[in-house]
């Protein structure tokens, strides 16, 4: 089994924390192989890493959506249940192929595979949740400064944004050092309210919304 978060997802975790990570980020591996077998079912690698690397981090595990402590997780049949929608309106499995599946009831589920594996999915999660409250300063531009797909395109051109996640309905960007530009989409067509600027570090906020108005949200 691997211990070790994969490099590609060690690097998304180490950028969203401005650093590498260390052993007090992390859940012991004795906690995590436990819990494996008192579920009689491994925790799948990329999991397992994800806890391995920022287990202890609450920003990461609960800053929106809610990742199970090791002996909260639940087995359903052949899938390990990790997650469960910031408004418990969903849940998120796992199986041995590292497939991700949701449903929206896990008395009587009927599991949905999503489209990207464990790996994908736990990498378009860290961001999100740095998006949705782990960080800790946020701003936003309302709907109606952009009265078309293409001047919501232009801003995230001018800022020189780089896309990081590109999922249904969702879209997330860096601006430079643990910096997010996010919005929520339908049909190309931005959602209410706005576009959404998350930031770690107080500065470096202020000078991206006095570029860029955004209106601080705090």
């Amino acid at each position: 089994m691997t211990t070790r978060a994969t490099p590609p997802l060690l690097k998304t975790l180490a950028w969203l924390l401005g650093r590498p990570m260390s052993p007090e980020d992390g859940l012991p591996q004795t906690e995590l192989t436990a819990a494996g077998q008192r579920l009689g079912f491994p925790v799948p690698p990329a999991l397992h890493a994800f806890y391995a690397a920022v287990g202890r981090r609450a920003d990461l595990m609960n800053g929106f959506q809610r990742f199970a402590p090791p002996q909260d997780l639940e087995r359903r049949g052949d899938k390990l249940v990790f997650l469960e929608e910031n408004q418990g309106v969903c849940w998120w499995a796992t199986d041995a192929q590292q497939r991700v599946w949701q449903t929206t009831d896990l008395e009587t589920p009927d599991w949905h595979e999503e489209a990207m594996g464990m790996e994908a999915f736990l990498h378009t999660i860290a961001y999100y949740q740095m998006a949705q409250g782990g960080y800790p300063f946020c701003g936003m531009r309302a709907c109606d400064g952009f009265s078309t797909p293409r001047e919501l395109a232009a801003l995230i051109a001018a800022m020189q944004a780089q896309a990081v996640v590109d999922v249904a309905g969702l879209r997330i960007f860096t601006v430079g050092p643990q910096a997010l530009v996010w919005y929520l989409h339908a049909e190309e067509a931005l959602a209410e309210p706005g576009v959404f600027l998350s930031v770690l570090d107080a500065d470096h906020f202020d000078a991206l919304c006095a570029e860029w108005d955004f209106g601080d949200l705090g």
